[in-house]
């Protein structure tokens, strides 16, 4: 099984090299790869943060349904912001994003190059 590790003492550090990991992917990725693999980390960092949890606390069904409620919220949004790329391809009839495979409930979106450097820059900060 793959396995990623990053090793930071501080949460800053931490999402530097998070950032400089995902920036090394392919650029082949597409928005919506980058919704899904989002939703992912968030789900994980969820995960993670219960569990740093003191053990009696951890293990609380407060802290297992506020996780479960955080992956619901997660997936809601995920499934949301791919409607809404759906929606903008058909809208606009392809010109800002356009629909380019379709895989069981998922499906891939082409970003107008111009649109998706505008969108990295907004979304990173830069």
């Amino acid at each position: 099984m793959p396995e990623i590790r990053f090793n930071a003492d501080t949460h800053p550090e931490l999402v530097r090299q998070v950032t400089v990991w995902l920036e090394s992917t392919d650029s082949d990725r597409t928005a919506a790869d980058v919704v899904e693999g989002s939703a992912a980390l968030t789900k994980d960092a969820l995960r993670i943060v219960a569990a740093s949890a003191p053990a009696p606390i951890a293990d609380s069904e407060l802290v297992k349904r506020l996780t479960e409620l955080g992956h619901s919220a997660v997936d809601a949004q995920r499934d949301a912001t791919l409607a809404g790329l759906d929606a903008l391809a058909q809208a606009t009839d392809g010109t800002l994003v356009k629909k380019v495979s379709e895989g069981g409930a998922k499906a891939a979106y082409e970003m107008n190059a111009k649109v998706a450097k505008q969108l990295m820059k907004s979304l990173l900060g830069g």
